[in-house]
């Protein structure tokens, strides 16, 4: 989208005419990565695009024991957190959380890997606008990352084009038999930790150069599997980004998260969700891809994301591009 197309909001940067999605990813890696991960420092996994497609796996079986779906308050063992539009949130991916304080926000979406089972029960255990704290636990699920504990279970043959921007992370052929154990497998991670959703990342490669020829169908069929997965393990899943499969996913997903679609006129697509009364998780990050700081942005500047008529009735929030601790909240429409 060119920049006088959206005066209230700057003009980061151009989306790539060949790659729809652009990704922030901050990898840590311990001493060996640990250069490239402060030359990055522009946040943990998130595909932006116009039409953003995701990839998902086929269902697994059926639970043989029935889940209860729940309207709300504490997860218990039996229910699935249905979140509703227009709750507070709060985007922190970059390691782990610097405080288990609330802070006045009800949904919290942090890193399933950097944060331990005592972070999640801390955030857990408050309560915010009378409602209790939640926590969605984001990992990438349709990319290998070559710092994580389990990259060494993908076969070479899981794997696709490498990310040009990302050291070490390829594309991930979903229908592999391999990678969706995998990613049982971290969903089970989450039950462990006690995290209430799941935010997989990642899901678009059809949208890009793969090197496995992805196709919308497989986004498709990996979203009902990763949903199918998370709900048969009581856990809520979102849909990241991938605005040109919601009217095939609307009903499989919980809620959305959803990355610049004021910066890139795509709003529209996630109205949706508001309409099943979904929350849409929706982030902007006006200050640029150089800027990570606590300056919060101008009234004007924010004002003009809060009060875009097409991200009525969404979550909306304001954080620098890394996604640190820093956050702007729009007002309670």
């Amino acid at each position: 989208m060119a920049s006088d197309e959206k005066s209230m909001l700057p003009s980061h940067s151009a989306e790539p005419s060949s790659r729809k999605v652009k990704r922030r990813r901050v990898i840590i890696v311990g001493s060996v990565m640990g250069v490239i991960a402060i030359a990055l420092a522009v946040g943990l996994g998130v595909g932006l695009t116009v039409g953003r497609p995701t990839h998902r796996r086929p269902p697994p079986a059926p639970s043989s024991t029935p889940t209860t779906i729940g309207s709300g308050g504490s997860q218990g063992s039996a229910s699935i957190w249905k979140p509703t539009a227009g709750l507070s949130w709060d985007y922190d991916i970059l390691g782990p959380v610097k405080s288990t304080n609330a802070n006045g926000v009800v949904v919290h979406d942090i890193d399933l890997w950097d944060n331990e089972a005592s972070t999640v029960i801390a955030l857990k255990s408050q309560k915010v606008e009378n409602q209790d704290v939640k926590v969605i636990c984001y990992f990438s699920a349709g990319t290998s990352e070559d710092w994580r504990d389990d990259d060494n279970q993908f076969t070479d043959s899981d794997k696709g084009s490498s990310l040009p921007d990302w050291p070490g992370e390829r594309w991930l052929k979903t229908s592999s038999p391999t990678v969706r154990k995998v990613m049982e497998s971290r969903l089970d991670q989450a039950v462990q930790k006690g995290c209430n959703a799941v935010d997989p990342d990642n899901v678009d490669g059809f949208d890009n150069d793969n090197g496995l020829g992805l196709t919308k169908e497989d986004a498709i069929d990996y979203v009902t599997f990763l949903a199918n997965a998370a709900h048969s393990r009581n856990l809520a899943v979102g849909l990241k980004n991938a605005g040109s499969i919601i009217p095939e996913v609307l009903n499989l997903v919980d809620f959305s998260v959803n990355e610049e679609c004021l910066q890139y006129d795509e709003c529209e697509s996630f109205a949706p969700f508001i309409q099943q009364n979904k929350p849409v998780f929706h982030v902007e990050y006006p200050k640029g891809g150089d800027v990570s700081n606590t300056v919060n942005v101008a009234s004007s500047e924010l004002n003009g994301i809060c009060d875009d008529s097409t991200a009525k009735g969404f979550s909306t929030i304001v954080k620098n591009i890394n996604l640190d601790t820093f956050l702007q909240e729009c007002p309670a429409s």
